[in-house]
């Protein structure tokens, strides 16, 4: 199992564990769904980088690209949003990252701690990319990453995304499992 492999499982277990009782609570009548399994959900995302719809009131549909992100080890919270700007820079496969070809509404950028949850941000996506994209050459890059495919991008700090950006902060604390007696 590679490293991506390994992550995505540990993201997509936050994000049952957490996010989807969140997605239940949030969307109409409990209508939503997750894009991990199958042909049309592997093209949602990798050709407009989608991995959750939800209706929210009124039967407005909306589209969420999902960051989960483990807190860093130092403890102290990160202070940027990292972009991805090339999902592959291994010579002859190299393609765009979801900052270029991601066509969701919201960008869900969240911060997971083990016993606090996360610290979510939902970020406007087309907003995002509208004031990043004549901008980026400011911000410092990341990567090529120790990874399969050597991602790059750009670190964005959190208070310029804020202040340029609709967003708005939120946090999900773990679901308590109640246990049988």
């Amino acid at each position: 199992m590679h490293d991506f492999d390994r992550d995505n499982a540990w993201q997509r277990r936050i994000r049952d564990e957490i996010l989807v009782p969140h997605y239940r609570a949030e969307a109409t009548e409990g209508r939503y769904v997750l894009l991990d399994r199958g042909n049309l959900a592997t093209r949602l995302q990798k050709e407009l980088a989608v991995d959750t719809i939800f209706q929210i009131g009124g039967g407005e549909i909306v589209s969420v690209e999902e960051k989960i992100v483990r807190w860093p080890r130092s403890g102290q919270p990160y202070t940027a949003f990292c972009l991805e700007t090339n999902s592959c820079t291994v010579p002859g496969r190299e393609s765009p990252g979801w900052m270029v070809y991601g066509s969701a509404d919201c960008l869900l950028y969240c911060f997971a701690t083990a016993e606090q949850g996360l610290d979510c941000h939902m970020i406007n996506f087309p907003r995002l990319k509208e004031w990043f994209w004549p901008i980026y050459e400011r911000f410092d890059t990341f990567g090529p990453m120790d990874s399969l495919n050597k991602s790059m991008g750009r670190k964005v700090p959190i208070v310029d995304v804020y202040a340029n950006v609709p967003a708005r902060q939120f946090s999900l604390a773990p679901m308590v499992r109640e246990v049988a007696a």
